[in-house]
């Protein structure tokens, strides 16, 4: 294998999905609770059943574009659109990195920043960014001025902590580096501020969303970059021809026309996600941190074997004990009403059984 691959493809451990077993409570991939309503759904099918499937879609979806440029406030030459937002992460990353380009990041977060970016030989640069504490903007600041980075990766509210960067933050790094900004605001929804506004003032700054999270289509992958059309037409010279499916291009439209729906769900997830946080905090032995997400972190003094008392209860979260700085965490998204019930209940039972 070493005479056929790159030695950062060899050296990667790879993204891996654990087997579920039986589930009562699937709380582990920060997905909405809320699945299509099936009368959107059945309009969908009668739709579907109309396209023809023998053609090709058309590229880059010129109704997906329209939309949410009216959605934002853009133009629909500032938006490129992707099969998620994972890939358009890929894209970026060939259009950006070359060996040895300097990328900055601030760990704990996102998993695929380690994964993608050495792939691209880029060399990655941390500045740790410990769950609780507040966000490291001057450390950033002085690491622009040390490294010159290519490429500079947020998350607002950043995956796995739920934590938010002051927009005020970004306003300094975007105007001190002399490289793109990428802006990551997959939880964007479940938060306050958006950095969408921001793209006005500044050229090298690149927000990403998805519809993964509060549009409830995480099965059909779909995101999105937003930045200024000189940039997305750079990134579009290497972005995957045809990567929205027809049947993608129509249920991501119609979600669109939907967004009232949306706000319900995003309303509702964000009080059970300050009604969870109230009573985790309650628990002896447990550290919770606040979210601008829809999940929570929470620290006890055995996460593995906590995590495995879920369970053994049907009750998934994530093990982020494997990030840098989060031994021992773990990581609950916002389910349903009884979802939530049943994590609290098999959160105590886990305790008892671990202590």
């Amino acid at each position: 294998m070493e005479h056929y691959f790159k030695k950062s493809v060899i050296e990667l451990s790879g993204y891996h999905s654990p087997p579920q077993g039986k589930v009562r409570a699937k709380l582990n991939q920060n997905e909405s609770p809320f699945d299509v309503p099936m009368q959107i759904k059945r309009g969908l099918v009668d739709a579907a059943a109309k396209l023809s499937w023998n053609r090709y879609p058309v590229n880059e979806s010129p109704v997906l574009k329209e939309k949410l440029a009216a959605l934002y406030h853009v133009s629909a030459e500032q938006i490129l659109l992707g099969n998620g937002s994972n890939q358009l992460f890929q894209t970026l990353l060939t259009a950006i990195i070359g060996a040895e380009d300097s990328v900055i990041y601030c760990p704990p977060s996102f998993s695929l920043f380690d994964l993608y970016v050495p792939v691209f030989d880029g060399k990655l640069v941390p500045v740790f960014n410990p769950p609780g504490s507040d966000f490291p903007g001057e450390e950033i600041l002085e690491k622009i001025a040390d490294v010159n980075p290519k490429l500079i990766l947020l998350c607002s509210p950043n995956n796995p902590t739920g934590s938010e960067i002051p927009l005020s933050i970004l306003e300094k790094i975007c105007n001190i580096s002399t490289g793109l900004v990428f802006w990551d605001e997959a939880y964007g929804e479940f938060c306050e501020e958006s950095a969408i506004p921001l793209l006005k003032k500044y050229q090298n700054l690149i927000v990403s969303r998805t519809f993964s999270k509060a549009y409830s289509i995480a099965g059909l992958r779909f995101g999105y970059l937003i930045a200024r059309s000189q940039i997305i037409s750079q990134f579009r010279k290497v972005n995957l021809p045809y990567n929205i499916n027809l049947f993608t291009e129509l249920v991501a439209a119609t979600m669109l026309d939907n967004v009232a729906l949306m706000d319900e769900h995003v309303w509702f997830l964000k009080e059970e996600r300050d009604r969870l946080y109230a009573e985790m905090i309650k628990m002896p032995a447990i550290t919770v941190y606040p979210s601008s997400a829809n999940f929570l972190l929470f620290r006890s003094p055995n996460g593995q074997k906590i995590f495995s008392e879920l369970k053994e209860r049907g009750v998934l979260v994530r093990d982020v004990g494997g990030y840098p700085l989060l031994e021992n965490h773990l990581r609950v998204n916002v389910g349903t009403r009884e979802e939530n019930d049943i994590f609290l209940q098999a959160l105590r039972e886990s305790m008892a059984v671990a202590d």
